[in-house]
């Protein structure tokens, strides 16, 4: 099943679907019919495989990933783990005791981590979405680069075959091929620094707040939030709770 983009409206109901194959299919057919050219004929070989190894981006697979990041940051934030934390703390007039101001720092520190786990979350969905994004604007902006170029080797085809017209179908082949393979490598060049920008994105665990050399938003900077776990001494039995 060849990789999709999901084409939804402003309500995010799908309407449709966008293959990069459909994307690149053109120019892969264009460059086969270009071998015509003898200056083309292993370059055409060359520019069929980059495309085929273009269209292996499963689309599907990076949609349910930001699907995923997303549920995640949703259902960790207040929608409903967050909603439920903020439920655990009875009434002032239920535990008034001297330990209940402790209790409540503890979570105010917890909800803290929650948050900046949610946030990072959504930054790893943010930034699959754009990953995806610019990936598919690079192999469009590719095939639209390159069919007039392609549509202008195969033009020359006939003309290699009369001698007065052969340099002529030699230099637009000559063209062509210099400004296709420069195409190429500027298209593989901006998706080797996107997957160097999305590696970066992925390891930047400094802006949010999961170890103990972390800033959530009541510490200072630089300090450490000194999180520690609950001991429970039970004053009966621990089945007796149960």
């Amino acid at each position: 099943m060849p990789p999709e983009i999901f084409l939804a409206n402003a309500s995010g109901a799908v309407t449709g679907t966008h293959t990069v194959a459909a994307t690149t299919a053109p120019v892969r057919s264009a460059a086969a019919i270009a071998r015509g050219n003898w200056m083309w004929i292993v370059f055409s070989g060359i520019l069929i495989g980059s495309i085929l190894y273009l269209e292996t981006f499963d689309n599907e697979e990076v949609n349910q990933a930001i699907k995923k990041w997303g549920d995640a940051a949703r259902l960790l934030g207040s929608d409903q783990f967050g909603a439920a934390i903020a439920a655990v703390p009875p009434s002032d007039n239920e535990w008034d005791f001297d330990d209940r101001d402790a209790f409540d720092l503890f979570m105010r520190k917890l909800g803290a981590e929650i948050n900046s786990l949610a946030e990072a979350f959504n930054a790893n969905k943010d930034t699959l979405t754009s990953a995806r994004d610019a990936y598919n604007d690079a192999v469009s902006g590719m095939a639209q680069a390159l069919m007039p170029i392609l549509v202008a080797v195969v033009a020359s085809i006939a003309f290699q075959f009369f001698p007065a017209t052969t340099p002529l179908a030699q230099a637009i082949g000559i063209a062509g091929l210099t400004a296709a393979s420069a195409i190429l490598v500027l298209v593989f060049g901006n998706i080797g620094a996107l997957l160097h920008a999305l590696a970066a994105a992925f390891n930047t665990s400094g802006r949010f707040s999961f170890v103990s050399d972390s800033r959530p938003g009541w510490a200072p900077t630089g300090s450490d939030p000194d999180i520690k776990d609950i001991k429970i001494d039970w004053v009966k039995d621990a089945k007796f709770y149960q």
